[in-house]
């Protein structure tokens, strides 16, 4: 052994390679990569968000299904509808109908009785002035799907003596002077229209937070989960994907999209994504993720039970 280290000393020298000074440039070097490195993830998290909010406010459900078409009386006349949903919308610049499944709350109409009153209603219907809308009692989009593949979107403004379509793709507006068929597709939507009760969703919410808040305290028993931060970099990740998901939230709702689907499911995979990696990269030793992964499973069957609730 001694005759190797001899051989290596001579071969390298006994005197440091490095300078004091040398040596403390590249330990700080490296102290500022691991800094760099540590925020990297974080970042990509915030990036990724901020590139979710950017589509969202581009719009990309305003570009599906555009095209012109012939005008309804023409389809209706033509075709046979296959399929149609209803929803109710106050909000004349936003269609929030469309194919089952697309919007949360709608009615998938698919009954004979309920297609064929619709194509009666459309073959009835004679173009007029778009100012007369202002008269109807109630407001629904319908989203209409014909035996060929073609598809239209309306709002109907409905009352007990006429029905008001506007045809969302040609920017027309039509009328049908019809008691019977009024009075009949007037019973058909108020026997059959989605109620949004109030109280049963704050009655949901505080369930859900409720065993939110359990499942919270239950993992952190379990598991010995502190309830501080691990460092100042943990706290300010936490906080800053809080503010974003807030703030994607807000848009979502004053968008009008809190019932698309696609936009619900795509922001719960972006919240959830984001808390659980924070919480892994942070705190992996002291099993933080867990509680993400709870939330994330509470809030699975929270959307779940809401969509059992509403359907």
């Amino acid at each position: 052994m001694t005759t190797f280290k001899e051989k290596l000393d001579q071969e390298l020298g006994e005197a440091p390679r490095f300078t004091k000074s040398l040596q403390e440039d590249i330990l700080r070097q490296v102290r500022q990569t691991k800094k760099t490195r540590r925020w990297s993830y974080p970042l990509i998290i915030i990036g990724a968000i901020v590139m979710f909010l950017l589509i969202i406010e581009i719009g990309p459900l305003g570009q599906i299904e555009q095209t012109q078409h012939a005008s309804i009386v023409q389809l209706a006349q033509q075709q046979s509808i296959k399929k149609y949903t209803i929803i109710y919308n106050s909000d004349e610049e936003i269609f929030k109908a469309g194919r089952p499944g697309w919007v949360i709350g709608q009615r998938v109409m698919e009954q004979s009785s309920e297609k064929v009153l619709l194509q009666q209603l459309l073959q009835q219907a004679t173009v007029t002035q778009m100012n007369e809308r202002t008269f109807f009692r109630l407001q629904r989009d319908v989203w209409v799907e014909f035996e060929k593949g073609q598809v239209m979107k309306l709002k109907m403004f409905i009352n007990d003596e006429d029905i008001g379509i506007v045809d969302y793709d040609n920017n027309s507006f039509y009328k049908v002077e019809n008691k019977d068929l009024a009075k009949a597709y007037l019973d058909l939507i108020l026997n059959d229209d989605a109620k949004f009760g109030m109280s049963g969703l704050i009655v949901m919410l505080v369930i859900f937070l409720a065993i939110q808040m359990l499942g919270d305290k239950l993992m952190r028993k379990m598991f010995n989960i502190p309830k501080e931060y691990v460092n100042s970099h943990h706290r300010r990740a936490v906080w800053a994907i809080k503010i974003l998901n807030t703030m994607m939230l807000m848009v979502i709702i004053i968008k009008g999209w809190i019932l698309f689907t696609v936009i619900i499911g795509g922001y719960l995979v972006v919240s959830l994504f984001s808390s659980n990696f924070i919480d892994y990269y942070y705190g992996r030793e002291e099993k933080r993720h867990y509680l993400s992964i709870s939330s994330a499973i509470v809030g699975l069957l929270s959307l779940i039970l809401f969509l059992f609730y509403i359907s």
